[in-house]
């Protein structure tokens, strides 16, 4: 588990002094060995890392050391490799839609001068009580530095990266640890990562007024509420418009304040995410979550972007601290495709119900009113995960039909449970076997439960399929009750025989399906 902590360095003149010179020289090496390289790429030649590497090496190991000097060309190395497989992505069209450009490597400046930043290799640096000791930097010497901060973590360290706060004329120092043993949470030393308290798993939806809506396979269930973010980003807005407003009244377009102002905003933004992230998961802790599924709204910001989804919600943000905050505690996250699962009966399945005001959803069927949000979590902790998660969501406003907010006494708190009987259906599916009719030229897989001796199920595959699937897929439940666990198989083959090639039909699906340790090998009739 790697983690960072960030703390103030306190400087006086001539710590300031020698850590700008250290930190102009190692801009200065970074933005030259660019240019160098860039130059090659431009004039259609071959970037030769080796004789760049040796050639400033030997130019600035005197100015700042050896081990300084490696660190940070070895920094641009990587990122010119991996803007070369960016390229090789692009050239095999397998990049997002919306990246239509891929650029190389940039400069280290702002506002015409160099960016003040350096990376000390672990075996270079020293702490001593509240002091920070960096040592071997060439004609520089060495570097002592007093922090302001509490070092939270435990374990092995690993880089020391300093920079330079232009905007609030500050130092701060990531103390990088490659493998964390304990932290402080709440004033007391935990170690990390914890051990679950039980086996359950959990559905999580993502959105704007309700950060989280947490679903557990046992029936219970959590809101977060995510409406202070917006009250947070509207009251900065209005803040920042103001402000800028005045600036145009005398031809300015930025300022230091402005970029203050921006930044303390997105730092209320991220410690509201962390703190209600931080409750939602050890919530899952106690009650025993070891699994969670959280959906993802894929490309949400490029396709449907407002101000909400961009700057309110910080979705990416809020994902990456779930999966950061759960693996503290022993639990897996997996994302997987969110879309319609706010608009689709979680017991029924397609046709039945419909989004009303308010953010309710109504099962016609049952007749009854939950809430939009635990549906989607619910419909998440039931789809099967898949490679990756599909495009587009079914949350937008188009899809919310209006109706007449229905009375209180008919709207449910809470989802009901699941039964140990459907729990089990959900995770049974497995692959029988396969037969191939060469009379018909047509594939039929037999699919049966786990517990069961005998096929359950029969999905009938034509050859024709895979360019019109939605019409030959045919699913037939051999029992004659189409359950639950019938129909998340359906759309589990369903999503598989969209990505395999005919010729692999048998080696995909065993990809594709739990398979018990004694099957017999697929055949052919």
């Amino acid at each position: 588990m790697r983690r960072a902590c960030v703390v103030e360095l306190v400087v006086d003149e001539e710590t300031e002094k020698r850590l700008r010179q250290l930190c102009d020289l190692y801009s200065k090496l970074w933005n030259e060995v660019n240019y160098v390289r860039l130059r090659m790429w431009l004039e259609k030649r071959f970037i030769d890392f080796e004789k760049t590497y040796k050639e400033f090496y030997e130019r600035y190991k005197p100015l700042i050391g050896s081990a300084t000097a490696q660190t940070i060309i070895r920094k641009n190395d990587e990122t010119w490799r991996s803007f070369f497989r960016l390229l090789e992505l692009k050239r095999e069209g397998r990049l997002p839609p919306f990246v239509t450009k891929v650029n190389p490597p940039g400069f280290g400046k702002r506002n015409g001068s160099r960016t003040l930043w350096t990376a000390i290799r672990k075996d270079k640096y020293e702490m001593s009580g509240d002091r920070i000791i960096l040592k071997c930097l060439g004609t520089i010497g060495w570097i002592e530095a007093r922090y302001k901060g509490l070092i939270h973590l435990r374990g092995e360290r690993g880089e020391l990266r300093i920079r330079y706060d232009a905007d609030r004329k500050k130092w701060y120092a990531n103390i990088t640890f490659s493998k964390v043993s304990e932290k402080v949470v709440r004033g007391e030393w935990r170690r990390m990562p914890q051990q679950p308290k039980g086996n359950l798993a959990a559905g999580v939806d993502v959105g704007i007024n309700n950060s989280m809506a947490i679903y557990v396979e046992n029936g219970l269930t959590m809101l977060i509420n995510g409406r202070p973010l917006k009250s947070i980003s509207y009251y900065w807005r209005k803040r920042i418009a103001e402000y800028q407003s005045t600036l145009n009244k005398y031809g300015l377009e930025t300022s230091r304040r402005l970029r203050r102002m921006y930044a303390k905003w997105r730092r209320q933004i991220k410690h509201y995410i962390d703190a209600r992230v931080r409750e939602a998961v050890e919530w899952l802790y106690d009650v025993g979550v070891s699994r969670v599924k959280v959906g993802y709204p894929k490309g949400i910001a490029q396709e449907n972007g407002n101000f909400d989804n961009n700057n309110v919600w910080t979705y990416r943000y809020l994902l990456r601290r779930i999966a950061e905050v759960a693996e503290e505690y022993g639990i897996d996250v997996v994302y997987v495709d969110e879309a319609y699962t706010s608009s689709r009966c979680s017991w029924h399945g397609d046709g039945c119900g419909t989004r009303i005001s308010r953010g309710l959803f109504k099962c016609t069927t049952m007749n009854r009113v939950f809430n939009a949000d635990l549906v989607a979590a619910r419909n998440i902790l039931l789809t099967p995960v898949t490679p990756s998660p599909g495009r587009g969501r079914g949350n937008r406003p188009g899809l919310r039909p209006r109706a007449k907010p229905p009375k209180r006494e008919e709207c449910s708190p809470n989802l009901p449970a699941l039964s140990r009987e459907r729990r089990s259906s959900i995770h049974l599916p497995v692959l029988d076997h396969i037969s191939f009719h060469e009379s018909q030229m047509e594939y039929t897989i037999h699919i049966r439960a786990l517990e069961k001796p005998n096929p359950t199920w029969e999905l009938y595959f034509p050859p024709e399929a895979p360019s019109t699937p939605e019409k030959y897929l045919i699913l037939r439940d051999l029992e004659g009750d189409l359950a639950l666990g019938a129909r998340d198989l359906g759309r589990h083959a369903y999503q598989a025989i969209l990505l395999m090639n005919l010729d692999r039909i048998p080696l995909q699906l065993l990809r594709a399906f739990q398979r018990p340790p004694n099957l017999p090998k697929p055949i052919k009739s």
